[in-house]
This record gives C-alpha cells, structure tokens and sequence, in this order.
C-alpha cells in the first residue's frame, strides 16, 4: 500500500536535488564570467558574456520555480480525500498520480509515480472524481481504484 507521506518525501527530495544541481551550476558559470578578460576582440567578449548572463538568468529562473513548487507541495492536503483534489494519491488501473504539482516520473515505494497538475487535461477530468469512478481519456479507458 502506498504511503502519501512517503511519496510527497520523495518529491521533496528530488526537488531539493535539482535545486543543489542547478545551484552547483549556477555557481559555476558565475566563476567563469568571473574570469572573463576583456581581450582585443571585444564583439566576441561581449557576445561571450551576454550567453553567460543569460544562462545565469536561465539557472535563476529554474531554481526560483523549482522553490516555487517546493512551497506549494507543502501547501497540499495531507489527508485522505474521498475525491481527487490537489493533494490526492490516487492509483488506477493504468498507473498512480500524484495531482499537485506537475514533476514527471518519480519511482517511490516500488511504484512509478506521475507527478500532474490538477490543471492538466488528465487532471482536469479526474477532479472530484471517486474510488470506482471511471472516465475515459484520449480513447483509453481509466479506473479510479484507490484515492490516497
């Protein structure tokens, strides 16, 4: 039986690891614009700068959205749910959801997980639905068996 707590601590810690990555990254490419010189060719320096800015800008964004889903997980229902809403575990018979945030494939408890938004086309069918519901979605077939 899956465990929501579990699940919610694996995204958490997947997140955290992107963060550290992007963070390690980031700190990288400041190190290089750091040791930048401004040589006789300055249009190359330039343009050589500005893609590091800009990849700087890029790093800063991932990492803020990244923190940004940190925050709202926190914010999710830890309580069971006799319908889906965000927050909801919920195992059909073609694999398990986490609605909440949208984070991909995790593997947590011997069981892939996706990780959507409720505002997804999947996510937006399956709000309010319950244990035993079923509900077709791109011509294939869904059973709610389980709602965590």
């Amino acid at each position: 039986m899956l465990k929501k707590e579990a699940v919610i601590s694996a995204i958490q810690e997947s997140i955290g690891e992107q963060i550290g990555d992007y963070i390690l990254e980031l700190n990288s490419v400041n190190e290089e614009i750091g040791k930048e010189t401004k040589s006789s060719a300055g249009d190359k320096f330039e343009t050589s700068r500005e893609m590091m800015n800009q990849e700087v800008s890029r790093l800063e964004e991932r990492i803020a959205y990244l923190k940004k889903q940190l925050n709202s997980l926190q914010q999710l229902s830890q309580r069971k749910s006799s319908s889906i809403e965000n927050g909801s575990l919920v195992n059909t018979n073609h694999g398990v959801f986490f609605f909440g945030i949208a984070f991909g494939k995790l593997e947590s408890q011997g069981s892939t997980i996706m990780g959507l938004s409720l505002n997804s086309p999947l996510g937006k069918i399956m709000t309010d639905k319950k244990e035993g519901d079923s509900l077709t979605f791109m011509n294939r077939n869904y059973s709610i068996e389980t709602i965590y």
